[in-house]
């Protein structure tokens, strides 16, 4: 007589976390506060003005926060937006046969496909910063939306049973049983659309190709078009430097951020 094996349900709650999860948090708090800080700088004082023939390191820098803002308020509002849509497409089979091919076109898409479109409809109201955080958005969207869907699968069937029984409805069901079970799924698709991210910023940030007549003066001071407009002029130095400040802030990130919370996440797996 075979015994069944159901899957063990390795996790907690989110807030019972040993010291170790508590040094996780710190460091990814820290990698946090220094992206929402960016933030605030370029809120407070912001710059897009430059001269690619007179870029010194404080430009450098400040292309650097401003880059990080971008990506930043980008990545938040793809994850706002994508957990509640990943959740309504699988909230029923009749709706997933339905929203998910839909979304799995949308997600085909080129995302630069849209960036006329966008560029046109955002400078018209000169709301460049717009435009490029909205392409960059676009460009997060979907690695985070498919993933979570494919975590909302992996729930067992034992574990809806149970919450069925012990009427665990509403928010309970969601802190305790749904999001802890998309939480590595949210992380990964995260890492994923960062890295997504970091290939469309450099195009995001170049807004006057796509402005008829534009120049670079139009562009958006950031490491994405100091590396474009400093190839275009044969800038060597501004290049490397732009590009040595991209692949240290992607360390940086991967190592204070995303490497932390995916060791956290493996905690809500299910076995």
């Amino acid at each position: 007589m075979k015994i069944r094996r159901y899957p063990h349900y390795r996790h907690k709650p989110l807030y019972e976390v040993t010291l170790s999860h508590h040094l996780v948090s710190i460091v990814v708090a820290i990698g946090i506060a220094i992206s929402l800080t960016a933030m605030v700088i370029h809120f407070v004082h912001p710059h897009n003005a430059f001269d690619i023939s007179q870029v010194s390191f404080a430009v450098i820098a400040r292309g650097t926060l401003d880059t990080l803002y971008r990506m930043t308020l980008a990545f938040i509002l793809a994850l706002v937006a994508a957990v509640p849509l990943a959740l309504l497409i699988a909230s029923t089979p009749r709706l997933q046969s339905i929203l998910l091919p839909i979304a799995d076109i949308l997600q085909s898409v080129p995302v630069l496909a849209f960036f006329p479109v966008v560029v046109a409809f955002f400078v018209a109201r000169n709301a460049f910063e717009l435009a490029a955080v909205f392409v960059i958005f676009l460009s997060m969207l979907w690695n985070i939306v498919f993933p979570v869907i494919g975590g909302l699968q992996t729930i067992p069937d034992d574990i809806k049973s149970a919450a069925i029984v012990f009427n665990v409805r509403g928010w309970r069901k969601f802190w305790y049983i749904t999001l802890p079970a998309i939480l590595p799924f949210i992380v990964t698709g995260s890492l994923l659309a960062w890295a997504q991210g970091w290939t469309i910023v450099i195009v995001a940030e170049v807004l006057h190709t796509y402005i008829p007549h534009g120049t670079a003066s139009q562009d958006l001071l950031g490491l994405g078009s100091l590396l474009v407009d400093s190839n275009a002029q044969a800038k060597n130095g501004v290049f490397l430097a732009a590009l040595t400040a991209m692949i240290l802030l992607v360390t940086l990130l991967n190592l204070a951020v995303w490497q932390p919370l995916l060791h956290l996440s493996q905690r809500f797996r299910f076995d």
